[in-house]
């Protein structure tokens, strides 16, 4: 159970069971109560929701934003719920973002101020640590910390020399330096030529200087590595940024953030390569404007920054595709809470301006060491995280696993959708939805509530309406309370809408769509929270509509990946044949 923030078990009433110190000290006087008494009652609808979710599939955790009283206060805290094997009980994680922004706002006022020092002036910086004969190079920009080498310092020395980075003219010049840094006595100056930072691809100008400190009572050499113009002397202030730095968004460039992160991979840190890509981006850009979508994707980049904060650098790849290095983030848990603050913090942008139609992004990871040795091959797990990310319906992460989403041929650039079919739904789901098919084919209608069950899970959809007869009731519902009263021919059977079908099929990613040209089902869906969904028209043996089936998402605006428009048209098939058969049964036994 988790020591650091408030845990604990709890059963389907949300009492508490089994909980670490936090978490009793969060509910107090409520401990004998529900978990809902401590929470804001505008928020137990959506907790309500995550725990049904979690009843559907055990292993998925299930994240709601909710605000919850203690001690007179609220706070917001992200709730992460999953569903416990073991009993009809949940593992509930509470992490309180309110406490968070109240730390962070303090020491990012005493932080920024000292980057934004060591910006002006553009330079690289080096630390030496003679207790282990640790070198350290980095530069500085705002919100990221650029490693550029971290090794043994007589290592560092012996490839600079090695690969002729040091112009050979300087190379005593060189050697002096490092004898003095050795020595981390006083403070020194030295002045010389290499490809050091270019890495081989230009000859630079250095000016460097360096003197001692101590820190807990031992000598650290600190001190600053400056390009600078050889006919003027002046330092180039620009050279570092104007190299590395994408103008727009002042994130890592390219080039730079390959580099960066090969290297990283290469120094055996077994960072965590992160793919971000905006949603719908074209259309933002269509919509609002070129100029606004810079705005966008600056602010997405300083989301990025004010995330990762030390433990990460971050660089453009793209319009509006991002890329992350992230060292140090712990296991999975950690590494979901950087996602989730990405995630997060870029569904608020700009509501104010573009209202329903918000902005997000899609996430793709790789964790180094564990999926894969190479960069190149991290790299291109993520990217493919990323198109699953996509796929699933946007705005959401993905952390690659293999045994989820299988295994990628990460020695091609193609994308073989046979390679990552289990990507979308795992081998597990996909018999669980094929058992019950068949149990629909062999039982009937009876075993609908168990199909429709599955196929919400699978297709992780909020409500599915089966409606069949001549006055389209209700031959199955999910979830099981969905009370369906409206007589929906009118609407969802006029000619205009029929027209939107193609072979019986409809699928809507933004219902917001239907505004202008179907105000009466743009309503319907408005007042019931309807975002996409995917519909199918049931017909009699004579041909004619006698019904249909609807599956409705209502959190997000998504587009159904083609494997799950195929599972549904299939399983739309299949209850129309046995609605069929039914109703042609009780004919016969009526005449």
């Amino acid at each position: 159970m988790q020591k650091v923030y408030p845990a604990g078990r709890f059963d389907q009433q949300l009492m508490a069971a089994e909980c670490n110190e936090p978490m009793y000290k969060l509910i107090g006087d409520n401990v004998y109560s529900s978990l809902y008494k401590s929470i804001v009652k505008e928020d137990i609808p959506r907790v309500e929701k995550a725990l049904e979710k979690c009843r559907m599939a055990l292993d998925i955790p299930v994240e709601e934003c909710v605000h919850i009283l203690s001690s007179g206060k609220c706070e917001t805290y992200i709730m992460s719920v999953r569903g416990c094997n073991d009993a009809d009980r949940y593992y509930i994680e509470l992490q309180n973002q309110t406490l968070s922004a109240e730390l962070l706002e303090k020491s990012e006022k005493e932080k920024n101020l000292l980057k934004d020092f060591l910006t002006l002036a553009g330079c690289i910086f080096f630390t030496y640590r003679p207790s282990d004969d640790l070198f350290h190079m980095f530069w500085m920009d705002y919100e990221q910390k650029v490693q550029i080498y971290d090794m043994p310092f007589a290592q560092w020395e012996g490839k600079m020399l090695r690969e002729g980075l040091v112009v050979g003219k300087d190379a005593a010049v060189f050697r002096t330096f490092c004898k003095s840094v050795r020595r981390a006595s006083g403070e020194q100056a030295y002045l010389f030529h290499g490809r050091i930072l270019s890495k081989g691809k230009s000859q630079e100008a250095y000016r460097i200087k360096f003197a001692t400190r101590r820190y807990e009572d031992e000598p650290l050499v600190e001190g600053i590595w400056m390009c600078i113009n050889e006919q003027t002397g002046d330092l180039m202030d620009d050279y570092v940024s104007g190299v590395n730095l994408d103008s727009l968004t002042r994130v890592l460039n390219k080039k730079a953030i390959d580099s960066y992160a090969e290297d990283s991979v290469q120094r055996g840190e077994e960072p965590a390569i992160v793919m971000i890509d905006i949603d719908n981006f074209k259309s933002v850009n269509d919509t609002y404007g070129h100029p606004f979508g810079d705005q966008v994707v600056v602010a997405v980049a300083d989301i990025i920054k004010r995330v990762l904060g030390d433990h990460g650098v971050a660089g453009r790849v793209g319009g509006d595709e991002f890329m992350i290095v992230l060292k140090n983030y712990g296991d999975e848990l950690g590494l979901r809470n950087y996602l989730r603050g990405i995630r997060t913090n870029v569904s608020a942008l700009f509501q104010e301006k573009v209202g329903d139609n918000k902005i997000t992004c899609s996430i793709g990871a790789a964790r180094g060491g564990l999926d894969a040795k190479e960069f190149r091959d991290l790299y291109r797990i993520a990217d493919r995280a990323l198109y699953i990310a996509k796929q699933k319906g946007r705005n959401r992460y993905i952390i690659y696993k293999p045994e989820l989403h299988g295994r990628f041929n990460t020695s091609s650039d193609v994308l073989d959708m046979k390679e990552i079919r289990g990507s979308f739904y795992s081998e597990g789901d996909l018999n669980r939805y094929n058992i019950c098919l068949s149990e629909l084919v062999l039982h009937g209608s009876e075993k609908l509530p168990e199909l429709l069950a599955q196929v919400a899970n699978l297709l992780a959809v909020d409500r599915i309406y089966v409606l069949w007869g001549e006055k389209r009731q209700a031959a199955g519902v999910w979830p099981p309370t969905l009370v369906c009263n409206v007589d929906m021919r009118e609407m969802f059977e006029s000619p205009e809408y029929i027209n939107m079908f193609q072979n019986d099929m409809l699928q809507i990613s933004n219902t917001n769509m239907l505004e202008f040209s179907m105000e009466k089902l743009y309503a319907l869906y408005r007042e019931t929270d309807t975002r996409s969904l995917m519909q199918h028209f049931l017909r009699g043996a004579d041909g004619e509509i006698y019904g249909f089936v609807s599956v409705e998402e209502c959190s997000t605006m998504r587009g159904f990946p083609k494997l799950a428009m195929q599972l549904f048209k299939s399983m739309c098939r299949v209850i129309n044949a046995v609605l069929l058969r039914e109703k042609q049964m009780q004919e016969n036994l009526d005449n």
